[in-house]
């Protein structure tokens, strides 16, 4: 694959078989009996009398254009390539190298582009296809040209295998490759320039048609030596006359009576004989003919009267006339065009618009033979001015700002108006207009000037201040005008930085990385009671010293914000008692209340309450221990303390956590009588120990920093708090 900006050009890519409908035979021999053949029917499709879209990649000059395109052949550009060779135009079923396919430019006037019409008449009469019921489309349209004109602009057939080849470019390439999907195209060039008309000094309209030549490359001309080395326009033949000829007298009073028709030749009373029918006689047939013709008349008139009258000091004598100028007229047709691309039915609308001017009745006057070519697509545009790139950078004033015109001769007469406004220091004044929108005078001056300058500097540091936007460096000199110098220097140096990728995508680092964090800091330290840390060189984990210094300020105001601490011993929450007090000292201590009344009538309630079941804790007295569950909350519980611990002290000040083996139940005493208010015990599960790091260890920790000394207080704090507790 070629490299970026650069392309492969190749002469063709044939295919290996032509389109049409094939045959294929499966035969097998060698066997004892004998197999019949295998016939399976293949169609192999290609574009025949339209184009598909989606197989247009790209045409120049545009379609609807207008400018000086007459330094350039025309082309169009197909997506697959191997389309300009898919068919025979000798009417053969094998491949050639001589494409179907040729791009015909005609001025206006010179042909006649046809409305939409059953395929099998959009050939010339006689003209023998292969496989007459291969088509794509049931109508399509047809360029009309007399052999006139076609031994003038159309191609010779040895120039068709040079109008047409492959290019093969990068896919990743937006330019070359036009959305292509494999990287290869086919590209069809014209064999005539669209010129200006330098004699008359007016633009020409031209239609570029891609046309199939099918069956008619003896109608092609002769090859002709070239004989000048520079191109004019000239038509070949011009039929815009008959868009001004009345339809209802029939021929008959144009040829009578001598009406000049420039070079066109007329046919003799009655037309011409198209296609072996007989002529066409009287006012109805002539009308029946010229209908195109005058539409398209009408259309054009309808264009003029739209096109807006010059005014200042181009003025245009052709406009008092019923006629408008050229430029008007070629302008109003493209405007209209443009409008038509809006109406619903847009595409049959553009295409009509596109043809005004192209469809003249030919076929009724020419006396000689008028071919018919099916037309695949066409397009129009207009050259108009004559310039070229050449010429536009030829006629630019290469002069610097502040260049005082040439004095003119002494005979001349002088010109009009003051010349620039310039100072002595290379400042020229220009019109500006502020953002409130008033229009005002201000000074600029370029990078070059005629003296030394001195530069701003600031006070002590010897640099330029620094700007942050241009409105910084704007400058209002004595005279009361703004120099907008620097500031214009300061947004175009701004603007070439961001044509830069490399700085755009270093700015969308800063704002999504640096910006944001800048900008949390900035919410935190406003939401936050205490100061956030120093901007440093080196790395800050925030979201830990946020939490550090949240547990520093619940360790010094424990009561606002954990809440106030209870009691050692307190009497509890008073118990509530729904329903009958025997139901609830039954339910609470696993009594059958039913069981014990229905005891008590016959041994009394007492007796009762003695003899009923009660569930026991063990026979020895003491409690039992379910060994999973205690494992179970063992490591919970271990889990949990670790994270705590790891939340405060991620990387050390505290001992990994070691389980401590359970102590050996408590086993229930008789209680003494207290002398003063003790405290219950009850007992106690898994013991965890939590012992304070060694010296050596702290000695070998990360480097000391403000956190681990914050950590310490509170864990001194806390121990001055245990010991104080009687």
């Amino acid at each position: 694959m070629p490299k970026t900006g650069y392309f492969v050009l190749h002469s063709n890519v044939m295919p290996k078989v032509t389109a049409g409908k094939y045959d294929l035979v499966t035969d097998q021999t060698g066997l004892p009996f004998d197999v019949e053949a295998e016939h399976t029917h293949v169609t192999i499709a290609a574009p025949r009398f339209t184009m598909p879209t989606d197989q247009i990649l790209s045409s120049f000059p545009p379609a609807n254009g207008e400018g000086a395109f007459g330094d350039r052949l025309p082309q169009i550009v197909l997506k697959r390539r191997t389309l300009p060779w898919e068919r025979n135009p000798a009417g053969q079923v094998a491949v050639s190298t001589t494409p179907w396919l040729a791009l015909v430019v005609v001025a206006e006037g010179e042909a006649a582009l046809s409305t939409a019409t059953p395929v099998a008449q959009c050939v010339t009469q006689g003209t023998t296809l292969l496989d007459p019921q291969d088509k794509d489309v049931e109508q399509g349209l047809y360029l009309g040209v007399t052999e006139t004109v076609v031994k003038k602009i159309f191609p010779c057939k040895e120039d068709l295998e040079l109008l047409v080849h492959v290019r093969e470019v990068d896919v990743n390439d937006t330019e070359l490759a036009n959305g292509d999907d494999d990287g290869w195209l086919a590209v069809v060039l014209a064999n005539r320039l669209p010129v200006f008309d330098k004699v008359k000094n007016a633009s020409v309209r031209y239609m570029a048609c891609l046309v199939n030549l099918e069956g008619q490359l003896d109608a092609l001309p002769p090859p002709e030596p070239v004989n000048e080395d520079h191109f004019h326009f000239e038509l070949a033949q011009d039929w815009s006359v008959l868009a001004t000829v009345n339809p209802l007298g029939g021929p008959d009073p144009l040829v009578m009576g001598g009406t000049g028709l420039g070079n066109v030749v007329l046919p003799a009373v009655g037309g011409n004989i198209a296609h072996g029918a007989a002529p066409r006689k009287g006012a109805k047939a002539a009308q029946a003919a010229h209908a195109p013709a005058a539409a398209a008349l009408a259309a054009k008139q309808a264009l003029q009267s739209q096109a807006p009258a010059k005014v200042g000091n181009a003025l245009d004598g052709s406009q008092t006339m019923k006629q408008a100028a050229k430029g008007a007229q070629w302008l109003s047709a493209s405007d209209a065009t443009k409008a038509a691309a809006l109406d619903p039915d847009a595409k049959k609308m553009v295409r009509d618009t596109m043809g005004i001017g192209f469809r003249y009745p030919i076929e009724a006057y020419a006396v000689e033979k008028v071919l018919r070519f099916p037309v695949l697509a066409h397009w129009s545009f207009t050259t108009s001015e004559g310039a070229t790139f050449e010429s536009l950078m030829q006629d630019l004033d290469v002069g610097l700002l502040g260049t005082m015109p040439v004095a003119p001769p002494a005979s001349a007469p002088p010109k009009p108006g003051p010349g620039p406004e310039v100072v002595e220091t290379g400042h020229i004044g220009l019109g500006n207009r502020t953002r409130r929108g008033d229009p005002v005078r201000a000074w600029y001056r370029g990078p070059c000037v005629p003296f030394p300058t001195a530069r701003d500097a600031a006070a002590g540091s010897g640099l330029p201040p620094l700007a942050h936007s241009a409105d910084q460096i704007r400058r209002v000199v004595p005279d009361g005008r703004e120099d907008l110098s620097l500031a214009a220097g300061f947004e175009i140096g701004r603007l070439i930085g961001l044509s830069q990728l490399s700085v755009v995508s270093a700015l969308m680092r800063f704002r999504s990385e640096q910006f944001g964090v800048g900008r949390v800091r900035e919410i935190l330290a406003q939401s936050l009671p205490y100061q956030m840390p120093k901007l440093t060189n080196g790395y800050v984990d925030l979201g830990r010293y946020v939490a550090l210094q949240a547990m520093g300020e619940m360790a010094k105001y424990p009561e606002k914000i954990i809440g106030p601490r209870r009691p050692v011993a307190d009497p509890g929450r008073p118990i509530a008692v729904k329903g009958a007090l025997d139901e609830v000292i039954a339910a609470g201590m696993g009594f059958d209340l039913a069981a014990i009344k229905k005891n008590s009538d016959r041994v009394g309630l007492l007796a009762a309450v003695a003899q009923a079941s009660v569930p026991v804790a063990s026979k020895d007295g003491g409690m039992r221990f379910d060994d999973k569950a205690v494992a179970g909350l063992r490591s919970a519980l271990q889990g949990e303390l670790s994270h705590a611990l790891g939340v405060a002290m991620p990387k050390g000040g505290l001992t990994p956590v070691t389980p401590v083996t359970p102590v050996t139940p408590v086993t229930p005493v008789t209680p003494v009588q207290p002398t003063r208010p003790v405290t219950p015990v009850t007992p106690t599960g898994p013991v965890i120990a939590v012992r304070p790091v060694a010296r050596a260890a702290q000695a070998a920790a990360p480097h000391r920093d403000a956190l681990d000394a914050l950590i310490e207080d509170a864990e001194a704090q806390v121990d001055n708090e245990e010991e104080d507790t009687p």
